[in-house]
C-alpha cells in the first residue's frame, strides 16, 4: 500500500511540473515582444553595430504620384563581431505603424529585392534583410570607414562652394 501511495504521490508531481512548464512556456510568449525592438535609440553605433541614417528627402522619387510610400528614414545597420560583418538590414522609417503596413501591402509585400533574401514590417518600419553575399569579405573596419565618409558628406555645408566661383569671375 505504501508503494502505490509513493507512485500516486509521484505522478501528481510529475503532472503538476508539467503543468507549471506549460503555464510558464505560454506566459512567455505572450509576454516577450515579437520582433526586435526598434526605436530611435536602436538606431546608434554601438560595440555591435554601425548605423547609417540617411533622410527620406534624399531618396524620395520627385516624380511619385504618392508621397504616403516614401519613408521619412532610412537606416542601414551593420551588425558586427570583431572585424566580421555578421549581419545588415535596411530599415525604412515611416510616420506611422498604419502607413507603413500601407506601403508594405503596396510597395514591398509581393517584391523581391535582388540582394535581400527577406522583406519584413515590424511595427513602423519597414526591414529589409541583405543576403551575406552583400557583406562577404568586407571588414567591419571597412564598414566603419565608409560610414564616416558619408557623415562627413552629409555634414558639409555645399552652398557657399558656388558663390565663392561666382565672385571670381
Amino acid at each position: 500500500m505504501a508503494k502505490t501511495a509513493n507512485n500516486k504521490k509521484g505522478l501528481i508531481i510529475g503532472i503538476c511540473a508539467a503543468v507549471v512548464v506549460v503555464v510558464a512556456i505560454v506566459v512567455a510568449i505572450i509576454l516577450i515582444p515579437k520582433g526586435e525592438n526598434i526605436n530611435d535609440a536602436y538606431f546608434v553605433s554601438d560595440g555591435n553595430k554601425y548605423v547609417l541614417t540617411v533622410d527620406g528627402s534624399s531618396f524620395a522619387d520627385s516624380g511619385s504620384a504618392s508621397t504616403a510610400i516614401t519613408p521619412l528614414k532610412s537606416h542601414a545597420v551593420y551588425t558586427y563581431s570583431g572585424d566580421t560583418i555578421t549581419g545588415l538590414k535596411a530599415y525604412y522609417e515611416f510616420a506611422d505603424a498604419a502607413t507603413a503596413k500601407n506601403a508594405y501591402e503596396e510597395t514591398y509585400k509581393n517584391m523581391s529585392i535582388d540582394g535581400y533574401k527577406n522583406i519584413a514590417l515590424n511595427g513602423k518600419y519597414i526591414v529589409l534583410t541583405a543576403d551575406p553575399s552583400q557583406y562577404e569579405g568586407v571588414s567591419a573596419s571597412e564598414v566603419k570607414q565608409q560610414l564616416d565618409f558619408m557623415e562627413t558628406l552629409n555634414n558639409m555645408d555645399f552652398s557657399g562652394s558656388s558663390e565663392s566661383e561666382n565672385s571670381e569671375e
